[in-house]
């Protein structure tokens, strides 16, 4: 058995955590891993990284909703201060680690069959209160020209995505092309609804025909936009994060303009502008082996496989990511670094498998396949040690171990939007990286189709008494940043 010198977090766990009942899920993945000595150490190395998930993470996170909203908030510290609200960004996380974890698999593994109809109108008069004429949503602490593009887009892909499976409309039509319906969080006509035109062979078009960043009016000013603002090359996280959180724009813009296959279109002008950057040493753009330049790469890897574009030097790519998984070296301070890589190697092999030739396929894959079952179980350990650095003494997760409480700081949650004081304590993207996140990459590394949920029905109900029971918030006069 695996001792416990690989821990270096906070957390104890008192022992107090019954889970007798992931036993059979272990013995279906020790057969499908090959009932031997190996399958033996696989299943151990699984087993020391779940002990980290107990009843704490649980009331935790249901303590983080919020009623009047129907939302969550990001930390502890945000519900229990004032000058802090829910976001949508924390809530659809939080959602999705209730399906993600196992906890609603009775549910169908389905958020909306545990919400009341009151929890999904609030939710939605709270997302629909958030958007502006633009299109775009903005937390109601902050105004529009606050906002940085990265995230004023990934708000859009969270508010769009959690209307679209709420069953609603936004207002006013989005740059990532999905239709407003004119209607107010109410349900009252606004009266500067645009609808999007009507083409010349009668269609209505996308959103982004109507509402769109200036620098997606066509190729050529989207080149200049990433020549100036984008540098995917000496800081290539930062960059990648801000191309993931917007290129649902460019498809909707491309499909606005009719460009989709042409030479004038912005897919495939991204793309190209990508590849010509790409340094042949590290298989990404940075041009060394960092955490920048692996991060960066996972980031960006997604836009080629949801735009079914081969990424053209995936194998040197790959060589990197498994370097950093097996590597040792210590972290900077982000959760995200532990998280990211194995993100990165999954996306790397969906690539292969979906957008390169079969031919080609099994060979690029066979590296992947001959490191885990070579080095699976010290690569999972590696994790376990890294990611238990960022686990608070309440069972959250960190993003950063580094932070110190400094009441000039707030904390905020990619970009601007204040989502908590600046103290050492869990939030809710770091767990979503720390639980569901990178046990799923683990299994989808190894090609395993056993999966061991972290949570189950009875944990759920444990949940659920506290979600359910949930009081209007009273927050202290915290003026920490005012």
């Amino acid at each position: 058995m695996i001792k416990d010198e690989f821990y270096t977090g906070k957390y104890v766990n008192d022992g107090s955590y019954d889970d007798s009942w992931r036993e059979p899920y272990w013995e279906a993945l020790r057969k499908e891993a090959g009932a031997d000595a190996e399958a033996d150490r696989i299943v151990d190395a699984l087993k020391r990284l779940y002990s980290m998930y107990t009843y704490d993470l649980i009331k935790w996170y249901a303590n983080l909703y919020e009623p009047a909203s129907g939302a969550y908030y990001c930390s502890t510290s945000g519900k229990e201060n004032e000058g802090f609200l829910p976001d949508v960004e924390s809530t659809r996380q939080a959602l999705n680690f209730l399906e993600a974890s196992g906890m609603l698999d009775e549910q169908g593994s389905d958020f909306k069959k545990i919400l009341t109809e009151d929890m999904k109108k609030n939710l939605i008069r709270f997302i629909k209160g958030m958007q502006m004429p633009d299109g775009y949503f903005y937390n109601y602490l902050k105004r529009p020209e606050e906002v940085a593009v990265a995230k004023r887009g990934r708000d859009l892909s969270w508010c769009t995505g959690l209307l679209r499976e709420l069953g609603e409309s936004p207002t006013y039509d989005t740059p990532n092309g999905m239709k407003g319906n004119g209607l107010d969080k109410d349900g009252n006509p606004v009266a500067d609804f645009v609808p999007a035109p009507v083409s010349e062979d009668g269609k209505e078009m996308s959103g982004a025909a109507v509402n769109y960043p200036a620098y997606l009016e066509n190729k050529e000013t989207m080149l200049a936009y990433l020549n100036e603002n984008v540098d995917i090359v000496g800081k290539t996280y930062p960059a990648g994060n801000h191309l993931n959180a917007t290129f649902g724009q460019y498809m909707a813009r491309d499909k606005a303009l009719g460009t989709i296959g042409t030479e004038q279109s912005l897919t495939k002008g991204l793309i190209d502008w990508l590849n010509e950057k790409i340094n042949p040493e590290t298989g990404y753009w940075a041009p060394d082996f960092t955490f920048n330049g692996t991060n960066g790469f996972f980031k960006v890897i997604v836009i080629y496989n949801s735009w079914g574009y081969a990424y053209p030097a995936i194998e040197r790519a790959i060589d990197s990511v498994l370097a950093g998984i097996l590597g040792d070296q210590p972290s900077t301070g982000n959760v995200c670094e532990v998280y990211n890589l194995w993100s990165a190697l999954i996306s790397a092999k969906a690539n292969v498998l979906t957008c390169y030739p079969k031919e080609e396929q099994a060979a690029i894959i066979s590296k992947i396949d001959k490191t885990m079952k070579e080095k699976g179980p010290e690569a999972i350990l590696n994790t376990y040690k890294k990611q238990s650095g960022y686990q608070m003494a309440d069972g959250a997760y960190a993003h950063s171990v580094n932070r110190q409480p400094d009441p000039a700081r707030i904390l905020t949650h990619q970009g601007p939007i204040p989502t908590g004081l600046y103290l050492p304590e869990g939030d809710v993207d770091a767990i979503g990286k720390a639980t569901t996140g990178i046990t799923s990459n683990i299994f989808e590394a190894y090609g395993f189709k056993t999966r061991v949920p972290i949570y189950c029905d009875k944990d759920w109900q444990l949940y659920k008494s506290i979600m359910y029971s949930a009081k209007p918030v009273i927050k202290k006069e915290t003026k920490t940043f005012r």
